[in-house]
C-alpha cells in the first residue's frame, strides 16, 4: 500500500494498532451518540432546521441575512432527506462528523508522531468534552473540524513531498468547504501560513511557503470562494447581528481553555487553579517544541494550530468582538494531539509521570463529561448557565390542549423550538409589539425571523387584542426571569396557572367573552 496512507493501514502493521483505532473510534461514537436527544432543541439548532426546509436556491439567499455561510444547511437538508426529521436523526449529522474528526485527528497524529502518541491522542480526542458537546448540536462546528483537520493532513503530506500536487488540490477543496461552512476556516488557513513561514529551507529545495504550487493552491481556494464573496461583504454590513458577543478581557483565553475541558469558564475556580491551566499548557507546548526533532517540525505545527486562532481572534476582538469558544472547536482538537505527543516523549524517560499525566487528563475530561449531562448547559449562554426546557413546556401544552387554545411566545428565541415540539392543533404565534417610529422592534426581531418570512407573515401578532373571538384560553410562553415591560394584557384575560420549568415559564389565561365590543380594554403593564 502507498506511503500516502497512515501507517495503521499498511501491510505488516501490528494487529494491536488497528484494533486500538477501532476501539477508540467506537468510544468516540458511543460518547457522541449517547443521549443525543437529551438537551432540548434550542434556537440556533431550530434555525438550522428551518433553514434546511427551504429549496436550495432559497437557502443561499437566506444565508445572506444570517452571519454564517450556507454549506452546513445544504448538508443538513440532504441528511434530513435521507434519515428524517427526528431530533436524533438531525443531530446525527454532527455526531458522525465528530467521530470522523476523531479519526482524522488520529491520522494527523500518526503522520507526526508514533503509534503510542496516536493512541494517547485518540483517547483524549474521543473524550474531549467540547468536541462531544458540539457533536450533539445541529450546527456547523463539528463539520468545520472535519474540513480543517483534513486540510491540515493534506498540507503535511505536501510538505513532506512537494511533488505531490494532488495533496494541494485536496487542500484547496477542503479549505473551500470549510469557508462555505464557517468563516473561521480562514483563521485555520492563517495558522497553516504561519507554520510554513517557520519551516527552514532544506538543502536544494525552496521553502514551502515560497513554492509556486502553494500559492496556486491558495489562489484556487480563493476562486472557489469568490462566488460567495459579495454575500460575505454584505453580511459584514449588518454586523449588528453579532451584538450578543461580549468584548474580550484578560480572562477570555483561560476561560476558553477551561470550556474545552470542563464546559465551564472556570472563573469560579481558585485563582491558582484557574491560571494554572494556561501555564501548564504552555509548559507542555514548550516541552513538545524542545523534543521536536522532525524536519517538518510536527510539534510546531500542533502548537501553532492550537494557540494561533485563540491569540489572533483575541486581538481582533479588541475592536470587533468575535471571540466565541465554540468557534474554535477545529483548533481545540489539537490539544489532545499535543497531550498525546508530550506523553509519548515523557514515557521514554518517566513512565510513572506519564501515568500521572494520563490519569489527570482523563479525570479532567471526565469532569467535563459529567458537566455535560448535569443539570445545566454551560455552553449555549455566554453570561450564565442555562436550563432550557421548551420541550417540557410544549409537552405540558400538548397534554392539556383543548379546542379554542392559542399559544403565544413572548421571545423569538424559543419560537422555532416550540413549533418543532408542538403537536397540538394550535399554531404558535410570536408576539411582536407594534414597532416604534424608529423601527427599533423590527431591528431586534427581523434578522432572526428571516427563515419564516418566505412562508408568511402570519406567524406573529402585534397586539394581544387582535386574537380571534373563538379563542377561549391563551398559553403565554417566555423566560422564567423575563419582564413584561412591553406587554399589555386585555382585562378579560384571567390568570389560571403558572408553570416554571428550568429557564422557561408558561402562563395559562382563561379568556372571558366580552359583554360588548368596547369592553376589551387593556390592563396596565405587568
Amino acid at each position: 500500500m502507498s506511503n500516502d496512507f497512515p501507517r495503521v493501514l499498511r501491510p505488516g502493521t501490528r494487529l494491536s494498532e488497528p484494533l486500538g483505532w477501532v476501539l477508540i473510534l467506537l468510544l468516540a461514537a458511543g460518547m457522541r451518540f449517547y443521549r443525543l436527544d437529551w438537551a432540548a432543541l434550542w434556537y440556533d439548532e431550530a434555525y438550522s432546521m428551518v433553514m434546511s426546509t427551504h429549496p436550495p436556491a432559497r437557502i443561499g439567499s437566506l444565508s445572506g441575512a444570517d452571519v454564517h455561510p450556507p454549506l452546513y444547511y445544504y448538508c443538513l437538508k440532504g441528511w434530513i432527506g435521507l434519515f428524517g426529521s427526528e431530533l436524533v436523526s438531525m443531530r446525527a449529522l454532527s455526531a458522525c462528523a465528530g467521530v470522523i474528526a476523531v479519526g482524522l485527528g488520529m491520522w494527523l497524529t500518526r503522520l507526526l508522531a508514533t503509534r503510542r502518541a496516536t493512541l494517547f491522542a485518540g483517547i483524549f480526542l474521543a473524550l474531549l468534552p467540547i468536541a462531544i458537546r458540539y457533536s450533539h448540536e445541529m450546527r456547523m462546528y463539528a463539520l468545520l473540524s472535519v474540513w480543517m483537520t483534513g486540510a491540515t493532513i493534506a498540507l503535511v503530506y505536501w510538505v513532506r513531498r512537494p511533488e505531490r500536487r494532488w495533496c494541494l488540490a485536496a487542500y484547496s477543496v477542503l479549505v473551500a468547504a470549510g469557508l462555505y461552512t464557517h468563516y473561521f476556516a480562514m483563521v485555520g488557513v492563517m495558522t497553516h501560513w504561519l507554520y510554513l513561514l517557520t519551516l527552514p529551507k532544506a538543502s536544494n529545495v525552496r521553502r514551502p511557503v515560497l513554492h509556486p504550487a502553494w500559492w496556486m493552491a491558495n489562489l484556487a481556494t480563493a476562486l472557489l470562494f469568490l462566488p460567495w464573496l459579495p454575500v460575505l461583504i454584505a453580511q459584514l454590513a449588518h454586523s449588528s447581528n453579532l451584538g450578543w458577543i461580549k468584548p474580550v478581557t484578560l480572562y477570555s483565553i483561560p476561560s476558553a481553555l477551561w470550556q474545552y475541558l470542563i464546559l465551564q469558564n472556570g472563573t469560579a475556580l481558585p485563582a491558582p487553579l484557574y491560571w494554572g491551566l494556561p501555564l501548564a499548557l504552555m509548559t507542555i507546548c514548550a516541552y513538545c517544541l524542545a523534543r521536536d526533532q522532525q524536519p517538518q517540525r510536527a510539534g510546531r505545527l500542533l502548537v501553532i494550530y492550537f494557540w494561533a486562532p485563540l491569540l489572533m481572534m483575541w486581538v481582533v476582538s479588541l475592536q470587533f468582538p468575535l471571540f466565541v469558544p465554540r468557534y474554535f472547536l477545529f483548533s481545540a482538537l489539537a490539544l489532545p494531539m499535543l497531550l498525546g505527543v508530550s506523553l509519548d516523549h515523557l514515557m521514554r524517560d518517566h513512565r510513572w509521570l506519564t501515568v500521572v499525566g494520563f490519569v489527570a487528563m482523563a479525570g479532567v475530561e471526565a469532569t467535563g463529561i459529567h458537566n455535560l449531562y448535569g443539570e445545566y448547559d454551560y455552553t449555549n449562554a455566554d453570561g450564565r448557565p442555562t436550563q432550557e426546557r421548551i420541550d417540557a413546556i410544549a409537552k405540558l401544552i400538548n397534554q392539556q390542549y383543548r379546542p379554542g387554545d392559542q399559544i403565544i411566545l413572548l421571545n423569538y428565541y424559543w419560537y422555532s423550538s416550540l413549533v418543532y415540539y408542538n403537536t397540538s392543533a394550535a399554531r404558535p404565534l410570536l408576539y411582536v409589539p407594534e414597532p416604534r417610529a424608529d423601527g427599533a422592534v423590527c431591528m431586534i426581531y427581523c434578522p432572526f425571523t428571516t427563515p419564516y418570512d418566505a412562508q408568511s407573515t402570519d406567524f406573529y401578532i402585534e397586539s394581544l387584542d387582535r386574537l380571534s373571538p373563538d379563542i377561549t384560553r391563551v398559553w403565554l410562553v417566555d423566560g422564567s426571569d423575563a419582564s413584561d415591560y412591553l406587554l399589555s394584557l386585555p382585562c378579560r384575560w384571567r390568570l389560571e396557572d403558572v408553570q416554571t420549568l428550568g429557564d422557561n415559564r408558561v402562563r395559562l389565561y382563561e379568556v372571558d367573552a366580552p359583554l360588548d365590543p368596547m369592553s376589551s380594554k387593556p390592563c396596565p403593564p405587568h
